[in-house]
């Protein structure tokens, strides 16, 4: 497996574009994050949702698997982790069943 990925054409055509985010894994996660947004975690939230749906999409092309099954196995994933890390036990993040 390569180190680093590529950084896209468009990305390096372009000067709108701003690297926000960058995740190593191994044993643990190691996240190096540029905060352009300020304190509106909404952007955050909308950052998760794309990166969601680029998986989404990767595992539909690569492996057949349909899309709504990677989505609920991501959203299974993160109410685990953050369950696990902040002992959240409702099915909603935010205690809103």
């Amino acid at each position: 497996m390569a180190r680093e990925l590529e950084v896209p054409a468009e990305v390096i055509e372009d000067s709108e574009f701003d690297e926000v985010l960058r995740v190593w894994i191994g044993s643990d996660a190691v996240i190096a994050l540029q905060d352009v947004f300020g304190p509106d975690a909404h952007h955050w939230g909308m950052v998760l949702a794309d990166v969601g749906m680029h998986i989404a999409r990767m595992r539909l092309e690569r492996d057949d698997i349909p899309e709504i099954e990677t989505l609920q196995a991501l959203e299974d994933g993160y109410r685990g982790r953050m369950s696990e890390q902040f002992n959240i036990q409702h099915r909603s993040l935010t205690g809103r069943n």
